[in-house]
């Protein structure tokens, strides 16, 4: 019987489907890898992701991308970075466990800031983990109230104000009502205290011992006793004079509360009034304060996008179950300890430029290492560094353990700066090139960061069509003869009650000339308003003054009197029991 080691009719067609697998894996893998590489991309980056050509090399382990194009989730018509050339050395043993571990990355040719001619938006869609991000981001940024620059344009008329809108005159109502009742307290107190009682009890006492001998025990007792009871009278009378100077030093603080109150009425009418604020960090907030919040708002969409694709600790993580016709579910992956993380980059070599539209772009060097889908399965955080004679710039995202911390810091010098369109003024301010820095720091909720731009290449544009005012044109005046820019914009505080402040050279500058134009109509403006205010709260506030003044005065010489019926009948009798208990020589 002969023996057969190969099947044919069975290994004949295994032969030919991997001969067909092959041909297909040929033809199509690097096409199917490109799709899902733009489609995974998009996904993530909340943007659209094109890839001119994708090439998988396995026998080497290698992957080339040729032509990325990532298009910025915020501007319409821009692109977050194009590059001209990524290869990647890929660990292919992973592959089998569906993990891709990058081993290095090179990436050539990065251009930030390109333009394009679509929109290549796609975070509007809520379904997505980008778009939740962004919305969230997009709400924070909503909680900054931004003060419109207000210019005074001619007269400033002071109307009737409403007296019901005002907080000074309830506030004294109530100090009038508290005062009276401090003062019903403090008499019931000093009725209960039955002073006369004990003074006239003394007083019949001495009567009595200026007739007694001085052999007389009983009278010397009583006296003693009634010396007692004056004590303890006069002990009553101290615990009720505490309790009358805390509650003097709570009308003194309702008196204290009702000049805050006529303050803030005061604020409150320049408000109502529409006064031109000549503050200068409010200047600085109207002019810049947008263009701040929207770089801080780009900062923590990355920052939270971060941590939404790389969380920190061990826990499970669901992700959208592939599509079906019904019930897709969701894909629950639970990370086990010491393993590979479902995505590695170990180390990247990046070539990019910053500002490709200069006549000469400069390019420059920087390095990230340890970029993971699982930080906590990689142990260590993620780092980038860049450096250059004009350019210094890091980020460290350590989502190892939670709380997540990530921090980055940015100086770039005589890169092109953004063009600013000052909000209610018809002027668009050029900076041209200078120096950007940005510092970002989010620890948990706790949110610390700083923008600023430098440039001494100023240029000013008008906008011919806007209407033009005396105002205006004085603070045109002002502002083309700035050749300098320098803002400062910080935010501080936790993600749900952050706190803002901005200031620049344009600030003080503006303030200056604005006051010197309309200081004094504005001054006169405010001494009519404060007039105003006055005429309708101190007819309330000026009794409520004298009604606390009255009840303090009128229980203080009160308590003062009774102390001083309580001392005088203790030292009398004290004196009469000294004279009948002095020995007496013969």
């Amino acid at each position: 019987m002969t023996v057969r080691i190969f099947r044919w009719r069975a290994i004949g067609p295994l032969l030919l489907f991997a001969l067909l697998g092959g041909v297909l894996w040929l033809v199509f893998a690097d096409r199917i890898a490109r799709r899902a590489a733009e489609r995974i991309g998009t996904a993530i980056v909340g943007a659209k992701v094109e890839i001119q050509d994708l090439h998988i090399d396995l026998k080497n382990g290698d992957v080339t991308v040729r032509g990325l194009t990532v298009a910025s989730p915020h501007e319409a018509l821009k692109n977050l970075f194009q590059a001209d050339e990524l290869v990647a050395d890929i660990d292919v043993v992973p592959l089998l466990e569906k993990k891709v571990v990058i081993d290095r990355l090179a990436a050539n040719g990065l251009r930030f800031g390109t333009p394009r001619t679509t929109d290549g938006r796609m975070a509007g869609r809520p379904d997505g983990i980008s778009g939740r991000v962004l919305a969230e981001t997009q709400r924070w940024s909503e909680q900054f109230q931004v003060p419109a620059l207000q210019l005074a344009t001619g007269k400033i008329d002071v109307g009737t104000l409403d007296p019901r809108n005002l907080s000074a005159i309830p506030a004294a109502q109530a100090l009038t009502a508290r005062a009276d009742s401090s003062r019903r307290a403090w008499q019931s107190g000093l009725d209960n205290l039955r002073l006369g009682a004990a003074v006239d009890s003394a007083k019949a006492t001495l009567a009595r011992l200026r007739t007694a001998r001085a052999t007389d025990l009983a009278a010397l007792n009583e006296a003693r006793r009634a010396i007692d009871q004056l004590k303890q009278a006069r002990n009553r009378v101290t615990v009720l004079e505490r309790g009358v100077t805390s509650g003097a030093a709570v009308l003194r603080a309702g008196v204290a509360g009702v000049d805050s109150a006529k303050q803030r009425d005061y604020a409150f009418a320049r408000g109502l009034l529409k006064l031109p604020s000549l503050d200068a960090p409010e200047i600085g907030l109207a002019l810049f304060a947008p263009t701040a919040v929207a770089q801080f708002q780009r900062a923590l969409y990355w920052t939270q996008l971060a941590r939404a694709h790389m969380p920190p600790g061990l826990l499970p993580r669901a992700d959208a179950g592939p599509p079906r016709t019904r019930r897709s579910g969701s894909t629950v992956r639970f990370p086990r300890a010491h393993a590979l993380p479902g995505f590695l980059l170990r180390t990247a070599e990046l070539s990019f430029q910053l500002d490709p539209t200069a006549p000469q772009p400069k390019r420059y060097a920087g390095r990230l290492t340890g970029l993971t889908s699982d930080p906590a399965l990689y142990g260590r955080p993620t780092l980038f560094e860049a450096s250059a004679p004009a350019v210094s710039a890091g980020a460290m995202l350590d989502h190892v353990h939670a709380p997540a911390r990530d921090t980055a810091g940015a100086t770039v010098q005589g890169v092109r700066l953004p063009v600013f369109q000052l909000p209610s003024l018809p002027v668009r301010l050029d900076p041209g090139q200078g120096t950007a820095q940005l510092g970002f720091a989010l620890r948990g909720d706790t949110i610390r960061a700083r923008w600023g731009v430098r440039s001494t290449h100023v240029q000013w544009a008008r906008d011919s069509g806007a209407a033009r005012s005396t105002v205006t044109d004085l603070v045109w005046t002002t502002l083309s003869r700035i050749t300098d820019l320098q803002v400062d914009a910080g935010v501080s505080g936790t993600l749900a009650s952050p706190r803002l402040s901005v200031r620049s050279n344009l600030d003080e500058a503006i303030a200056a000339r604005l006051r010197a134009m309309v200081g004094d109509e504005v001054a006169a403006a405010e001494r009519r308003l404060r007039a105003e205010v006055d005429r309708q709260v101190d007819p309330v506030i000026a009794p409520a003054r004298a009604r606390v003044t009255a009840v303090q005065t009128e229980v203080t010489a009160r308590l003062a009197e009774q102390r001083g019926k309580l001392d005088q009948a203790q030292k009398d009798l004290e004196a009469r029991i000294r004279e009948m208990t002095r020995i007496r020589l013969p």
